[in-house]
Protein backbone atom coordinates (compact mmCIF):
# COMPACT_ATOMS: atom_id res chain seq x y z
CA UNK A 1 0.00 0.00 0.00
CA UNK A 2 1.25 3.47 -0.92
CA UNK A 3 2.21 5.63 2.06
CA UNK A 4 2.90 9.36 1.88
CA UNK A 5 5.00 11.36 4.34
CA UNK A 6 2.23 13.93 4.47
CA UNK A 7 4.03 16.35 6.80
CA UNK A 8 6.96 16.52 4.42
CA UNK A 9 4.67 16.90 1.39
CA UNK A 10 2.59 19.68 2.93
CA UNK A 11 5.67 21.58 4.08
CA UNK A 12 7.13 21.41 0.59
CA UNK A 13 3.89 22.62 -1.02
CA UNK A 14 3.56 25.68 1.22
CA UNK A 15 7.28 26.43 1.51
CA UNK A 16 7.22 29.48 -0.80
CA UNK A 17 4.11 31.06 0.74
CA UNK A 18 4.18 34.00 3.15
CA UNK A 19 3.85 33.18 6.84
CA UNK A 20 0.28 34.50 6.86
CA UNK A 21 -0.71 32.47 3.79
CA UNK A 22 0.86 29.33 5.29
CA UNK A 23 -1.06 29.84 8.51
CA UNK A 24 -4.35 30.43 6.70
CA UNK A 25 -3.97 27.30 4.56
CA UNK A 26 -3.09 25.13 7.54
CA UNK A 27 -5.85 26.65 9.65
CA UNK A 28 -8.57 26.40 7.00
CA UNK A 29 -7.95 22.70 6.43
CA UNK A 30 -7.01 21.93 10.03
CA UNK A 31 -3.63 20.49 9.04
CA UNK A 32 -1.31 19.84 11.99
CA UNK A 33 -3.99 20.87 14.48
CA UNK A 34 -7.09 19.45 16.15
CA UNK A 35 -9.66 21.03 13.82
CA UNK A 36 -10.07 23.52 11.01
CA UNK A 37 -10.86 27.21 11.60
CA UNK A 38 -13.69 29.17 10.00
CA UNK A 39 -13.15 32.21 7.80
CA UNK A 40 -14.69 34.27 10.57
CA UNK A 41 -12.29 33.00 13.25
CA UNK A 42 -9.21 33.55 11.09
CA UNK A 43 -10.43 37.00 10.06
CA UNK A 44 -10.84 38.03 13.68
CA UNK A 45 -7.36 36.77 14.47
CA UNK A 46 -5.79 38.87 11.69
CA UNK A 47 -8.20 41.79 11.89
CA UNK A 48 -9.43 41.31 8.30
CA UNK A 49 -12.76 40.41 6.71
CA UNK A 50 -14.03 36.91 5.90
CA UNK A 51 -13.85 37.76 2.22
CA UNK A 52 -10.24 38.82 2.52
CA UNK A 53 -9.39 35.52 4.21
CA UNK A 54 -11.13 33.70 1.37
CA UNK A 55 -9.09 35.65 -1.20
CA UNK A 56 -5.80 34.85 0.55
CA UNK A 57 -6.76 31.17 0.74
CA UNK A 58 -7.66 31.02 -2.96
CA UNK A 59 -4.47 32.81 -3.97
CA UNK A 60 -2.37 30.51 -1.77
CA UNK A 61 -3.95 27.40 -3.32
CA UNK A 62 -3.17 28.74 -6.81
CA UNK A 63 0.49 29.06 -5.84
CA UNK A 64 0.49 25.58 -4.28
CA UNK A 65 -0.99 24.18 -7.48
CA UNK A 66 1.79 25.59 -9.63
CA UNK A 67 3.50 23.35 -12.25
CA UNK A 68 6.55 23.18 -9.99
CA UNK A 69 4.52 21.16 -7.47
CA UNK A 70 2.77 18.87 -9.95
CA UNK A 71 5.14 15.96 -9.33
CA UNK A 72 4.32 16.14 -5.61
CA UNK A 73 0.56 16.61 -5.92
CA UNK A 74 -0.26 14.21 -8.75
CA UNK A 75 0.64 10.90 -7.01
CA UNK A 76 -1.51 11.75 -3.97
CA UNK A 77 -4.49 12.74 -6.13
CA UNK A 78 -4.14 9.57 -8.22
CA UNK A 79 -4.23 7.30 -5.15
CA UNK A 80 -7.08 9.36 -3.70
CA UNK A 81 -9.14 8.91 -6.89
CA UNK A 82 -8.56 5.14 -6.85
CA UNK A 83 -9.52 5.03 -3.16
CA UNK A 84 -12.83 6.79 -3.89
CA UNK A 85 -13.61 4.67 -6.95
CA UNK A 86 -13.08 1.47 -4.97
CA UNK A 87 -15.88 2.65 -2.65
CA UNK A 88 -18.41 3.51 -5.30
CA UNK A 89 -16.98 6.89 -6.22
CA UNK A 90 -18.55 8.89 -3.39
CA UNK A 91 -17.95 9.13 0.36
CA UNK A 92 -19.01 11.22 3.33
CA UNK A 93 -16.34 13.84 3.95
CA UNK A 94 -15.43 12.85 7.52
CA UNK A 95 -15.18 9.16 6.69
CA UNK A 96 -13.11 9.84 3.57
CA UNK A 97 -10.65 11.99 5.53
CA UNK A 98 -10.27 9.49 8.35
CA UNK A 99 -9.98 6.32 6.26
CA UNK A 100 -7.70 7.71 3.55
CA UNK A 101 -5.37 9.32 6.08
CA UNK A 102 -5.23 6.12 8.13
CA UNK A 103 -4.42 4.03 5.05
CA UNK A 104 -2.04 6.33 3.17
CA UNK A 105 -0.52 8.98 5.47
CA UNK A 106 2.64 8.70 7.54
CA UNK A 107 2.89 11.37 10.26
CA UNK A 108 5.18 10.02 12.99
CA UNK A 109 5.43 10.98 15.74
CA UNK A 110 2.29 13.17 15.47
CA UNK A 111 -1.22 11.62 15.40
CA UNK A 112 -2.58 10.95 11.91
CA UNK A 113 -5.86 12.61 12.90
CA UNK A 114 -4.15 16.01 12.90
CA UNK A 115 -3.41 15.58 9.20
CA UNK A 116 -6.79 14.31 7.99
CA UNK A 117 -7.53 17.82 6.73
CA UNK A 118 -4.80 17.42 4.13
CA UNK A 119 -7.14 15.03 2.30
CA UNK A 120 -9.61 17.87 1.71
CA UNK A 121 -6.78 20.13 0.61
CA UNK A 122 -5.78 17.64 -2.10
CA UNK A 123 -9.40 17.22 -3.17
CA UNK A 124 -9.50 20.99 -3.70
CA UNK A 125 -6.15 21.02 -5.48
CA UNK A 126 -7.31 18.31 -7.91
CA UNK A 127 -10.18 20.45 -9.10
CA UNK A 128 -12.10 17.55 -10.69
CA UNK A 129 -13.74 16.06 -7.59
CA UNK A 130 -17.30 17.14 -6.76
CA UNK A 131 -18.33 18.23 -3.27
CA UNK A 132 -22.02 18.00 -2.35
CA UNK A 133 -23.06 20.14 0.60
CA UNK A 134 -24.92 18.74 3.58
CA UNK A 135 -28.72 18.71 3.24
CA UNK A 136 -31.67 17.11 5.05
CA UNK A 137 -30.91 13.63 3.68
CA UNK A 138 -27.11 13.44 3.28
CA UNK A 139 -23.96 14.53 5.06
CA UNK A 140 -21.36 16.49 3.02
CA UNK A 141 -19.81 14.23 0.36
CA UNK A 142 -16.98 14.11 -2.14
CA UNK A 143 -17.40 12.25 -5.43
CA UNK A 144 -15.42 11.43 -8.54
CA UNK A 145 -18.36 12.57 -10.67
CA UNK A 146 -22.10 13.29 -10.69
CA UNK A 147 -22.96 9.74 -11.78
CA UNK A 148 -21.56 8.33 -8.54
CA UNK A 149 -23.71 10.75 -6.55
CA UNK A 150 -26.85 9.70 -8.47
CA UNK A 151 -26.06 6.02 -7.89
CA UNK A 152 -25.70 6.60 -4.18
CA UNK A 153 -28.87 8.64 -3.89
CA UNK A 154 -30.79 6.04 -5.90
CA UNK A 155 -29.61 3.26 -3.62
CA UNK A 156 -30.47 5.26 -0.49
CA UNK A 157 -34.01 5.83 -1.81
CA UNK A 158 -34.30 2.12 -2.66
CA UNK A 159 -33.25 1.04 0.85
CA UNK A 160 -35.48 3.63 2.50
CA UNK A 161 -38.43 2.20 0.57
CA UNK A 162 -37.57 -1.30 1.81
CA UNK A 163 -37.38 -0.16 5.44
CA UNK A 164 -40.72 1.64 5.23
CA UNK A 165 -42.31 -1.45 3.72
CA UNK A 166 -40.77 -4.06 6.04
CA UNK A 167 -40.90 -1.88 9.18
CA UNK A 168 -38.06 -3.80 10.82
CA UNK A 169 -34.34 -3.48 11.53
CA UNK A 170 -32.09 -5.95 9.70
CA UNK A 171 -28.55 -7.22 9.82
CA UNK A 172 -25.93 -6.16 7.30
CA UNK A 173 -26.24 -9.40 5.31
CA UNK A 174 -29.96 -8.90 4.70
CA UNK A 175 -29.39 -5.24 3.94
CA UNK A 176 -26.77 -6.23 1.36
CA UNK A 177 -29.39 -8.45 -0.27
CA UNK A 178 -31.79 -5.51 -0.55
CA UNK A 179 -29.02 -3.33 -2.00
CA UNK A 180 -28.07 -5.90 -4.64
CA UNK A 181 -31.61 -5.90 -5.97
CA UNK A 182 -30.93 -2.28 -6.94
CA UNK A 183 -27.32 -2.81 -8.04
CA UNK A 184 -26.25 -6.49 -8.46
CA UNK A 185 -22.57 -5.54 -8.76
CA UNK A 186 -22.45 -3.64 -5.47
CA UNK A 187 -19.67 -4.68 -3.08
CA UNK A 188 -19.70 -4.32 0.70
CA UNK A 189 -17.08 -1.55 0.75
CA UNK A 190 -19.25 0.57 -1.55
CA UNK A 191 -22.40 -0.17 0.45
CA UNK A 192 -20.73 0.83 3.73
CA UNK A 193 -19.44 4.04 2.18
CA UNK A 194 -22.85 4.87 0.74
CA UNK A 195 -24.60 4.20 4.07
CA UNK A 196 -22.19 6.47 5.95
CA UNK A 197 -23.40 9.40 3.83
CA UNK A 198 -27.13 8.90 4.47
CA UNK A 199 -28.65 10.65 7.46
CA UNK A 200 -31.91 8.70 7.51
CA UNK A 201 -30.34 5.22 7.60
CA UNK A 202 -28.28 4.12 10.60
CA UNK A 203 -27.29 1.13 12.70
CA UNK A 204 -27.82 0.47 16.39
CA UNK A 205 -25.52 -0.91 19.06
CA UNK A 206 -26.35 -4.46 17.95
CA UNK A 207 -25.23 -3.89 14.33
CA UNK A 208 -28.80 -3.81 13.04
CA UNK A 209 -29.75 -1.32 10.33
CA UNK A 210 -32.92 0.72 9.99
CA UNK A 211 -34.31 4.23 9.77
CA UNK A 212 -32.34 6.57 11.99
CA UNK A 213 -35.48 7.93 13.68
CA UNK A 214 -36.67 4.47 14.79
CA UNK A 215 -36.43 3.95 18.58
CA UNK A 216 -34.79 0.56 18.04
CA UNK A 217 -32.05 2.19 15.97
CA UNK A 218 -31.57 5.45 17.87
CA UNK A 219 -33.02 4.87 21.37
CA UNK A 220 -33.56 8.22 23.04
CA UNK A 221 -34.29 7.26 26.62
CA UNK A 222 -34.31 4.44 29.16
CA UNK A 223 -37.59 3.02 27.86
CA UNK A 224 -36.37 2.68 24.27
CA UNK A 225 -33.06 1.19 25.42
CA UNK A 226 -34.86 -1.30 27.66
CA UNK A 227 -37.17 -2.30 24.80
CA UNK A 228 -34.22 -2.90 22.48
CA UNK A 229 -32.33 -4.94 25.09
CA UNK A 230 -35.33 -7.11 25.99
CA UNK A 231 -36.22 -7.66 22.35
CA UNK A 232 -32.79 -9.19 21.83
CA UNK A 233 -32.81 -11.30 25.02
CA UNK A 234 -36.31 -12.63 24.14
CA UNK A 235 -37.32 -13.52 27.67
CA UNK A 236 -38.69 -11.76 30.77
CA UNK A 237 -36.04 -9.88 32.75
CA UNK A 238 -35.80 -8.39 36.22
CA UNK A 239 -35.46 -4.61 36.09
CA UNK A 240 -31.97 -4.87 37.62
CA UNK A 241 -30.95 -7.17 34.74
CA UNK A 242 -32.40 -4.72 32.23
CA UNK A 243 -30.35 -1.89 33.75
CA UNK A 244 -27.22 -4.05 33.67
CA UNK A 245 -27.71 -4.95 29.99
CA UNK A 246 -28.32 -1.31 29.04
CA UNK A 247 -25.04 -0.34 30.67
CA UNK A 248 -23.13 -3.25 29.09
CA UNK A 249 -24.36 -2.31 25.64
CA UNK A 250 -22.91 1.17 25.98
CA UNK A 251 -25.67 3.21 24.38
CA UNK A 252 -24.15 6.25 26.07
CA UNK A 253 -21.85 7.23 28.92
CA UNK A 254 -24.86 7.89 31.13
CA UNK A 255 -25.41 5.02 33.59
CA UNK A 256 -28.89 3.48 33.76
CA UNK A 257 -29.89 3.06 37.42
CA UNK A 258 -32.06 0.04 38.33
CA UNK A 259 -34.71 2.09 40.13
CA UNK A 260 -34.94 4.51 37.21
CA UNK A 261 -35.44 1.58 34.84
CA UNK A 262 -38.15 0.14 37.13
CA UNK A 263 -39.98 3.47 37.26
CA UNK A 264 -39.84 3.96 33.49
CA UNK A 265 -41.01 0.45 32.60
CA UNK A 266 -44.08 0.77 34.83
CA UNK A 267 -45.21 3.82 32.82
CA UNK A 268 -44.69 2.33 29.34
CA UNK A 269 -47.41 0.21 27.73
CA UNK A 270 -44.86 -1.84 25.79
CA UNK A 271 -43.85 -3.60 29.02
CA UNK A 272 -45.83 -5.89 31.32
CA UNK A 273 -45.00 -6.61 34.96
CA UNK A 274 -45.22 -10.41 35.04
CA UNK A 275 -43.63 -11.15 38.40
CA UNK A 276 -41.85 -9.46 41.27
CA UNK A 277 -39.74 -6.87 39.49
CA UNK A 278 -39.92 -9.08 36.37
CA UNK A 279 -40.91 -7.50 33.07
CA UNK A 280 -41.82 -8.88 29.65
CA UNK A 281 -42.78 -7.26 26.37
CA UNK A 282 -46.49 -7.00 25.65
CA UNK A 283 -45.66 -8.08 22.08
CA UNK A 284 -44.82 -11.52 23.43
CA UNK A 285 -48.44 -12.09 24.56
CA UNK A 286 -47.95 -11.36 28.25
CA UNK A 287 -50.82 -9.69 30.11
CA UNK A 288 -50.91 -7.27 33.00
CA UNK A 289 -53.13 -7.73 36.06
CA UNK A 290 -53.43 -10.26 38.85
CA UNK A 291 -53.26 -14.00 38.30
CA UNK A 292 -57.04 -14.08 38.72
CA UNK A 293 -57.37 -11.43 35.99
CA UNK A 294 -55.25 -13.52 33.62
CA UNK A 295 -57.27 -16.69 34.35
CA UNK A 296 -60.44 -14.75 33.60
CA UNK A 297 -58.95 -13.56 30.32
CA UNK A 298 -57.88 -17.10 29.37
CA UNK A 299 -61.30 -18.61 30.10
CA UNK A 300 -63.05 -15.76 28.32
CA UNK A 301 -61.00 -16.36 25.18
CA UNK A 302 -61.02 -20.17 25.19
CA UNK A 303 -64.13 -21.32 27.03
CA UNK A 304 -64.08 -24.08 29.66
CA UNK A 305 -60.62 -25.58 30.22
CA UNK A 306 -59.07 -28.30 32.35
CA UNK A 307 -56.82 -27.31 35.20
CA UNK A 308 -53.75 -28.36 33.19
CA UNK A 309 -54.83 -26.25 30.20
CA UNK A 310 -55.50 -23.22 32.39
CA UNK A 311 -52.04 -23.54 33.94
CA UNK A 312 -50.44 -23.86 30.51
CA UNK A 313 -52.29 -20.82 29.13
CA UNK A 314 -51.58 -18.63 32.16
CA UNK A 315 -47.88 -19.52 32.20
CA UNK A 316 -47.68 -18.27 28.61
CA UNK A 317 -48.85 -14.87 29.82
CA UNK A 318 -47.36 -14.54 33.31
CA UNK A 319 -44.27 -15.73 35.19
CA UNK A 320 -45.81 -17.40 38.23
CA UNK A 321 -45.71 -20.74 40.06
CA UNK A 322 -48.30 -23.36 39.02
CA UNK A 323 -49.34 -23.63 42.68
CA UNK A 324 -50.32 -19.93 42.63
CA UNK A 325 -52.53 -20.55 39.59
CA UNK A 326 -54.16 -23.56 41.27
CA UNK A 327 -54.85 -21.46 44.37
CA UNK A 328 -56.53 -18.76 42.31
CA UNK A 329 -58.65 -21.34 40.46
CA UNK A 330 -60.58 -21.87 43.69
CA UNK A 331 -62.54 -18.75 42.80
CA UNK A 332 -63.82 -20.29 39.56
CA UNK A 333 -66.56 -22.85 39.01
CA UNK A 334 -66.10 -26.32 37.57
CA UNK A 335 -68.29 -27.98 35.00
CA UNK A 336 -68.82 -31.67 34.66
CA UNK A 337 -65.58 -33.24 33.50
CA UNK A 338 -63.55 -31.00 35.78
CA UNK A 339 -63.32 -28.03 33.38
CA UNK A 340 -63.22 -24.52 34.77
CA UNK A 341 -65.46 -21.79 33.38
CA UNK A 342 -66.62 -18.27 34.02
CA UNK A 343 -69.73 -17.88 36.16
Amino acid sequence: MVKFDIKKIVNRLIDNLSDRSKDIILSRFGIGQDDYETLEAIGQRYGITRERVRQIEADALRHVKSPANEAVIKPVISVLADFLKARGGVMEEGLLKAEFAADHFETRPEPIKKYEGAVVMFLNLAGNFERTKEDEVFWPRWAVDGAAVKNQEGLAAHLTGHFKKEKKAVGFEELTGWAKKYNPGLNQETLKAYLASAKNIARNAFEEWGMSDWPEISPRGVRDKAYLVMKRVEKPMHFTEVASEINKTGFSERVALPQTVHNELIKDGRFVLVGRGLYALKDWGYEAGTVKDVITSVLSANGPLTREDVIKQVLAKRVVKPSTIILNLNGFKKKEGGRYHLA
